[in-house]
């Protein structure tokens, strides 16, 4: 979300801002903190990784979202038409309007992960699972030791489905990261 207001910043320079000589030092800072929107999409790829389980539906949801990003690299050169220079009104303000979107959405996507989380955490519970285990994977292991639940792995316990081919809503231990 933070990664999107530079380039909102930068539209709004853009589309405020006259194109006079003594303007080309704000509009050319605006130009560059637009420049910033390339740290989301590996962002939106690891996000999209991370939140989804089962290799096929993996799979399918990059292959999604590459071909929306595909599609919005052949679309977006074309709302920035020759006759509408120096200002390219509709380029600018379809992008600007397009990091807002992606700004809700985001916020929203994060609201669907925290019910889906406790939708996963009252599913443990009913299978006599800990309700919110404990990410012990880059712990000492040395110094562990399995109580309530926090090494509950194997046989029964959180992490059984670990290694399962399985979509991340059909499997209980699948934790969505925020």
């Amino acid at each position: 979300m933070l990664l999107c207001v530079p380039p909102i910043v930068g539209c709004a320079i853009l589309l405020a801002v006259g194109r006079d000589p003594g303007d080309r030092g704000v509009l050319l800072f605006g130009y560059y903190i637009i420049s910033v929107y390339p740290g989301i999409s590996p962002l939106i790829y690891s996000w999209s990784g991370q939140n989804t389980g089962g290799d096929t539906k993996r799979k399918v949801t990059t292959a999604l979202i590459f071909m929306g990003a595909s599609a919005g690299n052949v679309v977006g050169p074309l709302l920035f038409r020759p006759d509408e220079k120096p200002r390219y009104t509709r380029g600018l303000t379809a992008n600007l309007a397009l990091f807002i979107i992606l700004i809700v959405l985001i916020a929203v996507g994060m609201l669907l992960i925290k019910i889906l989380n406790r939708r996963h955490a009252a599913m443990r519970k009913a299978l006599g699972k800990a309700e919110h285990p404990q990410d012990l994977s880059m712990a000492d292991q040395r110094n562990l030791a399995d109580s309530d639940g926090a090494l509950n792995q194997g046989e029964g316990g959180v992490g059984e489905n670990a290694f399962d081919d399985v979509t991340d809503a059909k499997n209980e231990d699948f934790i969505y990261v925020y």
